[in-house]
């Protein structure tokens, strides 16, 4: 069975950068671990702007597909969760009058997302310590990004999700991640 561990935090927070920290450091201990990055960043750049919250669906299906591709390792890391882009539909809509195409489609993403919470044995969240920089391909700014990190807490808070917020360098993250998965018995 995969234990699946996901990262979370809003865009630019590194948690790309700690994923990729994370497998490093767990091939290193010999450990069979798969990772995959967010889906939603290559759609970004293949598609551009995400217009609608009907888009969240493919975001969604993009997500799942590559978490699955993941069940042949004994550790699965992901930058993203399937339930995050329930996160982000109701985030797009805001506080603006919803059509009742949008709440439907809201309704079906929080059905997905509290289907799929259970999947993950570890959800992690990372804070913005590092400070925000445009990468070309995002399009939040950093108020923005803050407040989709405070969208994401919020939801995992409302759901009574259990999450470990990681700080510090990259590799102290990483570390501290792997101490409480319980690996740190296969470190050096």
């Amino acid at each position: 069975m995969t234990t699946r561990i996901a990262i979370l935090g809003g865009p630019r927070c590194g948690k790309t950068t700690l994923i990729q920290q994370l497998y490093v450091d767990m091939k290193i201990m010999g450990l069979n671990v798969g990772c995959a990055s967010e889906y939603s960043t290559d759609y970004l750049r293949d598609k551009g702007m995400i217009e609608s919250i009907a888009e969240q669906y493919g975001i969604y299906l993009g997500q799942q597909r590559i978490e699955d591709d993941l069940g042949i390792f004994d550790y699965a890391i992901t930058d993203y969760a399937t339930f995050v882009p329930y996160v982000y539909g109701r985030f797009m809509l805001g506080s603006k009058k919803r059509t009742k195409k949008e709440i439907e489609i809201l309704k079906d993403l929080y059905y997905l997302a509290l289907r799929d919470i259970p999947k993950y044995d570890h959800i992690f969240f990372v804070p913005r310590e590092f400070g925000y920089s445009k990468d070309g391909v995002r399009w939040q700014d950093e108020d923005t990004a803050i407040r989709v990190d405070e969208a994401i807490k919020q939801f995992l808070v409302a759901e009574n999700v259990p999450y470990t917020v990681v700080e510090g360098s990259t590799k102290e993250r990483a570390k501290r991640i792997i101490e409480i998965v319980g690996l740190e018995s296969n470190l050096e």
